[in-house]
């Protein structure tokens, strides 16, 4: 189903203001384990955790230094501040998305939890329920950010005339958009229904996915619950490693600035009962991507996928939007 203009449209408005303390927030203050499962018919409806002041406004400052950054490096000179804003936060958005996806695949590994399916399906559903389950605005805008590079990234594809590859262990970019927006939509259809009517996405599926939305959060707490550091336990080590990249020196920086990987390496040792130390790497390897590589105990994070979403930006966000009649399905 092709996907509604308007919902890319939607998405390409200034919303993430403050996307990267919607993450950090999240990680820090919330439990990765999701809620009780409610019942399929009426979503279980959670209380909003309180944003510290304090937290935001660093996490602003950060933002802001980001920009001031970028704006000095002169590949972007000619860039307006706004876009420049805008293009951090949908790049920082999708990196952090694509990293909490990592860290999903690690806790799969390292604590040996069963999946039933893909298990690129179960990291991307982990992803989303570690989003929905801080349960305010903030967390909304960094996952419909997600949503938006899935939906670019489709733009793209058909654009450059990428051969879409059925056998891939992860879905086709525009499923993993709208599995994002329907775990959304499942969690409280009320609240998402106009993103779900963006979507176009149809009331029937719209139902379907209060189902989705229960299973995986019931699925994803039941398997982390033994799992959960004790008081008394001792905390794993995670480390954090930066490495330089003059190729991508900008990014680099921006991503040691706002210190998201430091947080969800604090976060992670402090909530789980781990089998051993592992380290997240930001580093630079031939190609955009990030992946949780067992053998060397490390989720490594590509400067190069945080440039790729610069460049899916700067190529696709902007774009004339498609006439109605040329909709169609596929």
């Amino acid at each position: 189903m092709m996907t509604s203009p308007r919902l890319v449209s939607a998405l390409e408005s200034p919303l993430l203001r403050s996307v990267v303390g919607a993450c950090l927030l999240c990680l820090a203050a919330a439990p990765v384990a999701a809620q009780t499962p409610p019942a399929q018919t009426t979503p279980a409806q959670t209380t909003p955790t309180p944003t510290p002041p304090a937290a935001n406004n660093t996490l602003e400052t950060k933002l802001n230094e980001a920009v001031a950054e970028f704006i000095k490096d002169p590949h972007f000179k000619s860039v307006p501040e706004k876009e420049m804003r805008e293009r951090i936060e949908f790049v920082a958005g999708n990196v952090i998305f694509a990293t909490v996806h990592e860290v999903g695949h690690m806790l799969i590994t390292e604590l040996g939890l069963p999946v039933l399916g893909r298990e690129e399906d179960a990291a991307d559903s982990f992803a989303v329920l570690t989003g929905l389950k801080l349960n305010n605005a903030l967390s909304d805008r960094i996952l419909t950010q997600s949503a938006r590079g899935w939906y670019l990234s489709d733009r793209r594809s058909k654009k450059e005339k990428v051969k879409m590859v059925f056998y891939d262990e992860h879905g086709l970019d525009q499923q993993r958009a709208y599995n994002i927006v329907c775990l959304m939509v499942g969690s409280n259809p009320k609240k998402y229904s106009e993103l779900a009517d963006l979507a176009k996405m149809p009331d029937e599926r719209q139902g379907t996915c209060q189902g989705d939305y229960s299973n995986a959060s019931w699925s994803w707490q039941k398997v982390l619950e033994p799992n959960i550091r004790k008081p008394d336990q001792p905390k794993v080590p995670v480390d954090v490693k930066y490495n330089e990249s003059q190729k991508y020196g900008i990014y680099a920086r921006a991503l040691r600035e706002l210190g998201v990987l430091d947080s969800m390496a604090a976060y992670i040792s402090d909530r789980f009962a781990l089998r051993g130390p592992f380290t997240f790497e930001a580093t630079e390897c031939g190609e955009p991507g990030a992946h949780w590589d067992l053998s060397i105990r490390k989720i490594v994070i590509c400067y190069e996928l945080a440039a790729d979403f610069g460049d899916l930006y700067r190529g696709y966000a902007h774009q004339q939007k498609p006439k109605k009649s040329a909709s169609h399905k596929r």
